[in-house]
């Protein structure tokens, strides 16, 4: 039975919704003077919202609210059913299901660390990181539904700089705040129709005064922002005073941070303008939502009092949970470590190359268009084709209600979008034509090819898609099929739009396609653009997100180059998280410690050098980095062999250093003895680089540190290595299963993964040591990093772990093919029983745990400034909304 509340209860509870607590206190002991025992009741009212606020703000979760804070000035208790967020938590679990309890979970640690409404210059600036496609909208939809139920009152929503991005982030809040069911309760500064005008700032106090829910949803355009300025500007003090803001910048590294060349510059216009709306405020939080918050992290957060306060997340930094059924860049590149017997089962086998041979038909070079003319590649067309395969099983599946869309991304120049488009359209003509005849031969190849190649991943429990199924589905899907483009120049007609009714679409697209608009249900993407910033690149990859029901469907096509690039960024990403999480752990805010960026080690950048004019050196560059060979260039047989020697070179030059612990093990082995095989070894040239670089920097940084190396003695493959006069046998890896041409053309094999998942302690495992009480089965890569630098694990070692990889090598995955049929489509020579096994390696370099380095040199911390790139701004985005005049909704 739900508790009566008491007479003070319902005075208070009257009270506290138009002022702040503490004056909510004062006001009802006022009113009820005479009521015997008030200051009792008041102290116990208190005590008990002290508890809930407790037990609110455990931080259980990644945030860096700072705790004694939360303690001191904690308020958030809680909020009922009968607001914003209940009707909104039943229609998200609806939609997602249990999933609706993360983004509880979430919200509610942002909302113990916002500003307390109704408390005259509380302020609070904070950023929440979420992944790319993976549900942010959500997330502050959520936290703006609770802070309203809280006594928030003005909701302004930052929404890019993009037309659709704002319109469909309006629709979004429309429906999920409830103003669809409610409109009585609302005012609204923009719509669907329209962005941020000019009339309503006449009549701003009042329009504020006399509506307890505002919902405003701007583009972060310089004329919509100062007609916000303008209408704030109008309103008068008492009111100002009295309305508690909550500003949510979603993609809040897009545009906000200053991105003036140097320091003496005035700041970017867009910068200054947001400054000036927070300085105009009296009470509020400002929230930045991204997937990308290297430039949030590293603005400044000492900026002059004197000045407007810039936008750095001062109070807090909250990392949304990642569900299990996101794929994002660690998921989809492969770079978990697995058991060797699990590998082949659990790395998703999802990734496409393009040859670097057809780049020059996709993708136009310089200035100069006239002579560029795309055309349909051999691997475009498997995009497209395995698509329309992929839409025919979605079908089968009793998904034809649900949007399919395929993404090719070429480049960021407008009108090669509209010739792909034209060459795409005469490429699936003839397959239209040949469907009204029931003639869909052309699909079978890459359906066999593909259709198991990532079955694993699938969690549904719909029947096996067998060709005579798909068969009789593809004219169903031809029928539907349209073509997209959506960039600053296509007419509206062609754009991207989702309605109603379910859409099967190929768009194709620059940067409107790069960063915030959700393109629904994408499961195929083609993918030609680099960049050399990893906002950039992580924005761009919007394949990223869920794909519950059709997760074996997804496939990637990337250009040479992509795959590595992705998988350093899961890197970064990870190392971000947990440099959160230890600020966490210390109880410090981002306004007592910057965040740290991992930088990489060759050509990418954090931003570009003129936004990262105050950046500076924090810490380590390659210590304790780890490199693993993947990809292996087998077009020279004789190469390959040399390796082979080099590697028994090696063990024979090293053989004093060999381990009582095991023949394979050698021990504390100077960096100049491992000199010869590092110059020797004959690598894929995407490793090369930075293989080199990261020797260079041990030989410069940490040249007496020892090493140890170690051979997997587990191998049953009938070739063999000679280890100082011990035969190892090889071991079983086996490639990605690639079409035999592709094969042929780029005589390269990939194995994805190298390394097994304890193999970061591989050596410490065969000195058996391994921490008190501790199995190695439960250590995770932190964990078995942490013990490589104790003193009582690896003493800061170095690692070399030589791989002898057999050519013999079996899978019973499907999605993995026989080494020796990958060897021998691209040369039947590879084979020969007189080969010795392929040698893969990984190294892990030394760290330095005498801290004897002044210099190390590798992550960045405080801050670099930050725009819209040039690398993904495809036109000056044009605002062509007309303006919103504001009405009741």
């Amino acid at each position: 039975m739900a508790k009566i509340p008491s007479a003070v209860e319902i005075v208070f509870g009257q009270f506290v919704k138009n002022m702040s607590r503490e004056d909510a206190l004062r006001q009802t002991k006022a009113t009820l003077e005479s009521l015997p025992g008030i200051d009792f009741h008041l102290a116990e009212l208190e005590v008990e919202h002290k508890q809930k606020v407790l037990q609110r703000t455990k931080l259980t979760e990644i945030g860096t609210a700072r705790k004694r804070d939360l303690h001191e000035l904690g308020w958030y208790s809680g909020v009922g059913d009968d607001g914003a967020w209940g009707p909104l938590r039943e229609r998200m679990r609806s939609s997602i299901g249990d999933a609706v309890i993360s983004v509880d979970r979430s919200t509610e640690e942002i909302m113990a660390s916002i500003a307390e409404p109704r408390v005259d210059h509380d302020k609070r600036l904070g950023l929440v990181i979420g992944n790319v496609q993976s549900g942010k909208t959500a997330n502050f939809a959520a936290v703006a539904a609770k802070a309203l139920d809280s006594g928030y009152k003005f909701v302004l929503v930052l929404s890019g700089v993009h037309n659709n991005l704002r319109k469909q982030t309006q629709e979004r809040l429309e429906r999920d705040l409830g103003l669809e069911n409610d409109p009585s309760s609302w005012y609204k500064l923009t719509g669907v129709q329209g962005d941020f005008g000019t009339e309503s700032s006449v009549n701003a106090s009042s329009i504020v005064a006399n509506h307890d829910r505002i919902l405003a949803v701007v583009k972060k355009n310089g004329g919509r922002l100062r007609n916000v300025l303008q209408f704030l500007r109008k309103i008068d003090a008492d009111t100002m005073r009295d309305t508690p803001f909550l500003i949510i910048d979603d993609e809040s590294d897009q545009a906000t941070p200053d991105a003036s060349a140097k320091l003496e510059d005035d700041p970017t216009a867009i910068n200054k303008l947001m400054k000036q709306i927070w300085a105009e405020l009296r009470n509020g939080t400002y929230i930045g939502y991204t997937a990308t918050p290297f430039a949030n992290v590293l603005m400044n957060p000492n900026s002059d009092s004197e000045l407007l306060q810039e936008l750095y997340p001062r109070e807090f930094i909250h990392v949304m949970p990642t569900p299990k059924t996101y794929f994002g860049a660690e998921r989809i590149f492969g770079l978990n470590d697995f058991d060797s017997e699990e590998r082949d089962a659990e790395v998703p086998d999802v990734i496409r190359p393009i040859p670097g041979g057809e780049l020059a038909q996709l993708v136009p070079k310089g200035r100069d268009l006239s002579g560029f003319t795309p055309a349909v590649t051999k691997s475009l067309g498997d995009a497209i084709r395995w698509f329309i395969v992929a839409c025919a099983v979605r079908r089968l599946r009793g998904q034809q209600k649900k949007h399919s869309t395929m993404l090719i991304h070429t480049t960021h120049r407008i009108d090669p979008h509209f010739a792909t488009r034209d060459v795409v359209e005469a490429y699936l003509e003839p397959l239209r034509q040949l469907a009204l005849d029931g003639d869909v031969e052309e699909f079978r190849e890459i359906f066999r090819e593909e259709i198991n190649r990532a079955a694993g991943l699938y969690t549904g429990d719909g029947i096996a898609p067998t060709w005579p199924r798909i068969r009789e589905e593809i004219p169903n899907v031809l029928r539907v099929l349209k073509l997209s483009v959506d960039n600053g120049r296509a007419e509206e007609s062609d754009r991207l739009s989702y309605g109603e009714l379910p859409q099967t679409v190929i768009v194709i697209g620059g940067g409107t396609l790069s960063r915030g608009l959700t393109l629904e249900g994408l499961f195929v993407s083609f993918f030609t653009r680099t960049s050399n910033t990893y906002d950039t690149l992580l924005q761009m990859g919007r394949w990223f997100g869920y794909r519950i029901g059709y997760e074996d469907l997804q496939r990637i096509w990337l250009s040479p180059g992509l795959e590595e690039d992705y998988r350093f960024l899961a890197t970064v990403e990870s190392d971000l998280r947990a440099d959160v999480a230890r600020m966490t752990a210390a109880g410090d805010r981002p306004a007592d410690i910057g965040v740290r960026v991992l930088l990489h080690p060759g050509r990418l950048q954090v931003t570009s050098p003129a936004k990262m004019k105050h950046a500076k050196t924090v810490e380590a560059d390659f210590e304790g980095y780890r490199l693993q060979t993947t990809r292996f260039d087998v077009s020279s047989g004789e190469a390959l062999d040399k390796n082979a020697r080099a590697a028994e070179a090696l063990f024979a030059h090293i053989a004093s250093y060999r381990s009582p612990a095991a023949p394979t093990l050698f021990e504390n082995v100077p960096l100049k003895a491992l000199t010869p095989f590092f110059r020797e070894v004959d690598i894929h040239e995407q490793f090369r680089k930075i293989f080199h670089d990261a020797v260079a920097w041990t030989e410069e940084k940490l040249p007496d540190t020892g090493w140890n190396v170690f051979v997997p003695a587990e191998g049953r493959g009938p070739d063999f290595i000679n280890i100082a006069g011990t035969q190892v046998n090889a071991l079983r890896r086996t490639p990605i299963r690639t079409h035999p041409e592709t094969l042929r053309s780029s005589g390269e094999i990939n194995i994805r993964a190298l390394m097994a998942a304890n193999d970061i302690v591989a050596d410490l495992r065969a000195q058996g040591k391994t921490p008190h009480g501790v199995s190695l089965r439960a250590m995770s890569n932190d964990d078995q990093y942490t013990w490589r630098r104790a003193r009582d694990g690896g003493s800061g070692r170095g690692l070399l772990v030589i791989y002898p990889i057999s050519r013999h090598s079996q899978s019973t995955s499907e999605e993995r093919m026989p080494m020796a049929d990958a060897l021998s489509a691209i040369d039947d020579r590879l084979i020969d029983a007189e080969r010795p096994p392929l040698i893969g390696f990984a190294m892990i370099a030394p760290t330095d745990i005498e801290n004897r380095l002044k210099s190390k040199g590798t992550k960045i911390a405080v801050v670099p400034t930050y725009s819209d790139s040039d690398d993904i701004a495809e036109e000056v985005v044009s605002d062509n909304e007309r303006d919103f005049q504001g009405e009741m909704s």
